[in-house]
């Protein structure tokens, strides 16, 4: 099971906990729960990471995670793009690009949403490895430079 020790390690280091921008949320049971029974295939690393972590950007918004899941709908990007109606997301880098998960694959991977092509990028990755490259942490803890 995922846990993020080393994770909230390598924010203190590199975040300024002074900046409002790395506020984030701590989800609980409830809220956990509630979210799995409107997406009940949603990754067990990724529901860590909200009781853990939390929603909310990291690294001054080097990348933001929702608290709850999201569609092109959602953002009113549907008459744009047209992507599969299992695809969800849970975050995006602040470039118009977002983070998520397809469904009907149900392989826990990520998934991205490329918006300057329109297409869906498989990272072939699980959330705790992709977040982990979003935050620019190896797999050891140590800032990707």
């Amino acid at each position: 099971m995922a846990n993020y020790t080393l994770e909230k390690e390598f924010l203190k280091k590199v975040e300024n906990n002074n900046d409002k921008q790395n506020e984030r949320e701590i989800l609980n049971k409830d809220q956990i729960k509630n979210l799995l029974l409107k997406y009940p295939k949603l990754p067990q690393d990724y529901l860590i990471y909200l009781q853990e972590i939390g929603s909310g950007s990291f690294r001054e918004c080097q990348f933001n995670i929702s608290s709850s899941l999201f569609d092109l709908e959602d953002l009113g990007l549907n008459n744009y793009y047209e992507l599969k109606s299992n695809v969800w997301f849970f975050g995006d880098n602040y470039s118009g690009d977002f983070s998520g998960f397809d469904f009907d694959k149900n392989d826990a991977n990520v998934v991205e949403f490329w918006h300057e092509s329109g297409e869906l990028y498989y990272t072939n990755k699980p959330f705790q490895a992709y977040i982990r490259e979003q935050m620019l942490m190896d797999e050891n803890g140590k800032e990707i430079l």
